[in-house]
């Protein structure tokens, strides 16, 4: 003999089931973290003083990419920079790049770049999102290209910058002929997904 609830039990039983299977979807379509060897990969920059390039390069940073070129509306990625570990091989002017006016780096520690969006290219892919210095977020575009041999993988990718609009070097540092305004981010990152 049926009771009046049975029906609704059946049905709740049945939307359970639903969701449960709709979650374990959706949590499989993120594509998997890749594991990075922080060894083998850099985060580096080129920038201009006194009308003279120079490299640099940040030697801590934390990647969680979880990009796959197959499933690149479910691809994410969000990267942390200590900006206290800038090294441009000059210690006063790594000194001056984590002090007042640039980094920051005793109130601020770290910059950010999340990525919102991953679209392919002719060459490649693009990551849209923002990368946030002290309060400052500005959108950026990095570029990319992915090569995978059996476990291996590894990425290279740039982005151009304006200092100024994070708001680095301003003042005496404003002129461009002191400190260049454009400075391009150079990223490799290799280790297996």
């Amino acid at each position: 003999m049926r009771t009046v609830d049975e029906p609704r039990g059946v049905r709740t039983c049945a939307v359970a089931i639903f969701l449960l299977t709709f979650s374990a979807t959706a949590f499989a379509a993120e594509p998997a973290r890749w594991t990075i060897d922080y060894g083998a990969s850099k985060l580096g920059f080129t920038a201009e003083q006194a009308e003279a390039k120079f490299d640099g390069s940040f030697g801590k940073f934390d990647a969680d990419v979880r990009f796959d070129p197959a499933a690149l509306g479910d691809s994410r990625a969000e990267v942390s920079i200590d900006t206290a570990s800038v090294a441009t091989a000059n210690r006063d002017r790594d000194g001056i790049l984590r002090g007042d006016g640039w980094f920051e780096s005793p109130k601020f520690p770290n910059a950010r770049f999340v990525a919102k969006e991953f679209v392919k290219t002719n060459d490649g892919f693009e990551a849209r999102g923002d990368l946030t210095i002290r309060t400052t977020s500005v959108p950026v575009k990095f570029t990319f290209t992915v090569a995978q041999t059996g476990n291996r993988i590894e990425l290279n990718g740039k982005a151009e910058l304006d200092r100024l609009a994070f708001g680095l070097g301003t003042g005496e540092w404003a002129d461009p002929k002191a400190i260049g305004t454009k400075v391009t981010v150079v990223v490799k990152l290799v280790g297996t997904r």
